[in-house]
């Protein structure tokens, strides 16, 4: 595991002082004085040099505006490294200065970009550079590189969240920062180790992908029912236009007929120019048949006028008898003898109704249009059942392109779902549930764990009003409730009221956080953590301690103890800001409590005004 503490704090002034704070190893490092000194902006100056993107918690009147560069050197592992930061005043930059020796130079340059740094700070804290958040967020993306600068979260309390009701954090309204610990808490208490970690992550990835293809083949399946409607009206058109003789049943025999109609179109032939010359062949014999049927039609009114001739011609039969008497001539009897033929073909006509003149020839005429117009009206129906093109080559041709367009697009939405189904990846996606699945186990009793550790502290730390509960954390809500021993009554933790109580839930948190890192030597998260002010509680607006500061005394001697306990652990550093008085923790025989410089009283802050400002603690 590596163990990572701070070395120094350094401030390039811009009145030509380098401002040096030394702290010490394995001790409660102690910056003290009055307020308005300065020694709040510590935590974010050491946040800052760590590479946070802002400078945010620096006071830019007080600090910021009186500094050029903020420096930090830090070991890990035993070996120092030094980098140094632009103030915001002096020009934000995506550069820094960074010495892997741990070199202090007399002014920083610009020697390394952000980006790279990270990387190396990244490997200093033990990050696999595979290693990746499982799943996103509102914040965060899925799949995002793992930072060191998730687990520095569990090294910071500044004054106002360690007496919070309603968060354990810093920073709890930056979403992003929030977010980042909910996807590395786990890992954060060793409930996930890299291989777990890089399983949860590939397994994450590997569902992810199996979500977007499901999404695919799904939209895939719309898109096939979308396109079985076009195929139907696609093969009702070919058969309107008489190139296939029938519709297939099946949609795949559909997708058949069409393909090859593509590949093999039909040629059309002079269809249209066929079918008006049969209509008006039909429509010919129907009219001249009209005609005939009309003469047919006719038969007794030329009857009729016979009669009316034989009648007209009755006063012949006089004449015939009487001819010598009447037309004494032999021309007179020659033109009636002719007249009484007539008279007596015009009887036997009237006697006889079949001998109608050019009936029998008319009716056959008749007759053989009727079956003229019956052939060619079954041609014209035997073409209609066949369905050829009915309509001008261009129609057709037409239906054709648009038939080969919207077969080419299908087969393009086609192959990448023959390529999705190849990538089968269940099978994966079970062996990594299996890995994650068994370290649910390990979760819940880490989680137990932490619970424990966090209920020891409590033991020296009690609460005010709450003697007997027990405290659990929720990885939720990311607080920590408490719960009577009968589990009847819970107390929601913005509920618990009391400053004091707020600040040992606090404490008692970040202690067990860290002693499960050391003791499980999980190697992200870094060997320190930076109080401000946990004194809060027990001092009136005066700066005068009130009547519960030995409530404040267990904290300290806590702070004390915790290590010297991680001594046999690789060691632990605190940074604690403060303005209590040195004297009142050398009274507690607190032997690891190390004052840093001396007291920031009057003139005397952070930022040193002169030289004459220089002084040994």
């Amino acid at each position: 595991m590596s163990k990572i503490q701070i070395s120094s704090v350094i401030l390039w002034q811009k009145n030509g002082i380098k401002r040096t704070l030394d702290f010490l190893q394995n001790r409660v490092n102690v910056i003290t004085g009055d307020s308005g000194k300065g020694k709040s902006s510590i935590l974010y100056i050491i946040d800052y040099c760590l590479l946070a993107s802002e400078t945010t918690g620096i006071s830019k009147t007080n600090i910021d505006s009186k500094v050029d560069w903020y420096g930090i050197k830090i070991s890990v592992d035993g070996k120092e490294i030094a980098i140094a930061r632009p103030s915001e005043g002096n020009g934000a930059t995506d550069q820094a200065y960074f010495s892997e020796d741990g070199i202090i130079p007399p002014l920083p340059v610009l020697n390394v970009r952000i980006d790279n740094l990270k990387k190396v700070l990244s490997g200093a804290f033990g990050i696999d550079t595979e290693l990746r958040v499982p799943y996103g967020g509102k914040y965060i993306q899925a799949g995002s590189k793992v930072s060191f600068r998730n687990f520095l979260a569990y090294s910071y309390q500044d004054q106002s969240a360690i007496v919070a009701p309603d968060h354990l954090y810093i920073r709890p309204t930056v979403g992003r920062y929030q977010e980042a610990i909910e996807r590395t808490f786990r890992m954060a208490i060793g409930a996930e180790n890299v291989d777990t970690a890089l399983s949860r992550s590939r397994l994450a990835e590997l569902e992810r992908k199996k979500a977007i293809q499901a999404r695919k083949n799904d939209s895939y399946a719309r898109s096939v029912n979308a396109f079985a409607e076009e195929v139907a009206e696609l093969t009702s058109e070919a058969h309107s236009l008489g190139v296939i003789e029938r519709i297939p049943e099946s949609y795949e025999d559909r997708i058949v007929a069409l393909r090859e109609l593509v590949q093999a179109p039909t040629i059309p032939n002079d269809h249209k120019q066929e079918v008006e010359r049969i209509e008006s062949e039909i429509f010919r014999l129907t009219a001249k048949n009209r005609q005939l049927q009309a003469f047919i039609d006719g038969k007794p009114a030329y009857s009729s006028a016979l009669k009316d001739t034989e009648d007209a011609l009755k006063p012949v039969n006089v004449f015939n008898s009487q001819s010598e008497n009447i037309f004494p001539s032999r021309l007179a009897n020659e033109v009636i003898a002719r007249l009484q033929r007539e008279l007596s073909e015009i009887k036997s006509a009237l006697r006889s109704r079949k001998s109608f003149p050019f009936l029998d020839e008319v009716k056959d005429i008749h007759t053989q249009n009727e079956n003229k117009i019956q052939t060619l009206r079954e041609e014209l129906a035997s073409m209609e059942t066949r369905r050829p093109i009915r309509y001008n080559p261009n129609v057709y041709y037409r239906y054709l392109g648009r038939l080969e367009a919207k077969l080419d697009v299908y087969r393009q939405d086609e192959a990448p779902l023959v390529q999705a189904t190849k990538d089968d990846l269940d099978d994966s996606i079970a062996d990594l549930q299996r890995i994650v699945g068994q370290n649910e186990e390990k979760s819940d009793l880490t989680k137990q764990e932490l619970n424990r550790l966090i209920n020891k502290r409590l033991v020296k730390l009690p609460l005010k009003g709450y003697n007997n509960f027990s405290a659990f954390f929720s990885e939720k809500e990311k607080l920590i409730h408490l719960h009577s021993p009968d589990f009847a009554t819970v107390e929601k933790m913005p509920d618990v009221g009391s400053a004091s109580n707020y600040l040992y839930l606090h404490v008692s948190y970040f202690l067990a956080i860290h002693e499960i890192a050391k003791t499980r030597q999980i190697p992200w998260v870094p060997s320190f953590l930076v109080l401000d002010q946990v004194s809060t509680p027990y001092f009136a607006s005066d700066g005068k301690p009130n009547d519960d500061i030995r409530s404040l005394d267990k904290v300290l001697m806590e702070l004390n103890q915790f290590v010297i306990d991680m001594d046999k652990h690789g060691g632990f550093q605190i940074i604690l800001l403060e303005h209590i008085g040195k004297e009142h923790w050398t009274s507690l025989n607190l032997d690891r409590f190390h004052l840093v410089d001396r007291e920031l009283r009057d003139s005397y802050g952070l930022i040193l005004e002169g030289a004459g400002d220089i002084s040994p603690a």
